[in-house]
């Protein structure tokens, strides 16, 4: 998850737009990360060092681990270590948007200094998908002692897109409004102590896209099976989220979802979880009793 964390705080710094952003998670897999980038990543180069080999490349047939032992500034057992660690996947968000010409690599390494310091990440511990860094990145201070739980809803959403839908999501600024026309709202309750409610809201491509991901027809209209999977795809994850409380000592029941199109209840009505995909952006409002 360190990508989409690391995402998210570049968005919310104003480095990159949501639309650079969703361009940059979606070649991230086809990027192959560069020794330069590794280089910076660990510390070996400074990020002006790595854009000067770079620059060095374009105008001699070498390599970047030859031209860094010419320039002095690795050693060959470095560059050796550089190469083992090549398929790394917490680097290919950073490649791609370097690739993408959005950031320089100097830009990025000061951004990876600041983005580690401020969430306590050494170089030796890459981030997890854990409610801790959620804490940082999200705030349901208001909430009081409900806190917790709204956080861990968070992490198990993020993770449920990526094991249900197959597609890597980001954190979208909880400030950051969804239109509200033409919307579809899946709800859903949990019974008991604690009582949750949960809408998730979707605009008509969003839920087009995603029941049929979900589902794995091709779905042209909404009618009944595009609605019936995107009520499926909440029950599943609200079903997780069910069994976790469970495991907690909570006493919830899972109540039969709805989906229907209406207006979206305003912000004041709960907790807004918005994240966007490949597949469109998803809104969930949580309201805890």
């Amino acid at each position: 998850m360190f990508n989409q964390y690391f995402g998210h705080y570049l968005l919310n710094k104003g480095f990159l737009t949501p639309d650079q952003l969703f361009q940059s998670l979606q070649n991230e897999r086809s990027a192959r990360v560069r020794l330069g980038t590794l280089a910076v990543d660990a510390g070996l180069l400074t990020g002006k060092q790595a854009e000067e080999l770079h620059d060095l490349q374009r105008a001699k047939d070498k390599k970047f681990g030859e031209l860094a032992l010419e320039q002095g500034y690795l050693t060959a057992a470095q560059v050796d270590r550089l190469l083992a660690a090549q398929g790394q996947g917490h680097l290919a968000l950073v490649q791609a948007i370097t690739d993408n010409g959005y950031l320089t690599l100097t830009a990025i390494e000061k951004a990876l200094a600041d983005f580690r310091q401020e969430y306590g990440i050494t170089g030796d511990s890459p981030l997890t998908a854990d409610d801790a860094e959620l804490n940082r990145l999200l705030d349901f201070s208001r909430a009081g002692d409900k806190a917790p739980l709204l956080y861990s809803y968070a992490g198990l959403t993020l993770r449920n897109i990526v094991r249900f839908l197959n597609d890597t999501p980001f954190l979208l600024p909880q400030t950051a409004q969804a239109s509200a026309a033409g919307c579809w709202v899946a709800s859903q309750q949990l019974t008991g102590d604690p009582a949750v409610k949960i809408d998730l809201i979707m605009d008509e491509q969003t839920v087009l896209a995603t029941a049929g991901r979900f589902s794995g027809e091709t779905l042209t209209s909404v009618d009944e099976l595009a609605l019936d999977s995107i009520g499926e795809f909440l029950n599943v994850h609200n079903g997780v989220f069910g069994s976790l409380l469970s495991d907690k000592g909570f006493k919830v029941d899972l109540q039969p979802q709805t989906i229907q199109r209406q207006e979206p209840a305003p912000d004041g009505a709960g907790y807004r979880l918005a994240i966007n995909t490949s597949l469109g952006r998803f809104d969930f409002i949580i309201a805890v009793q």
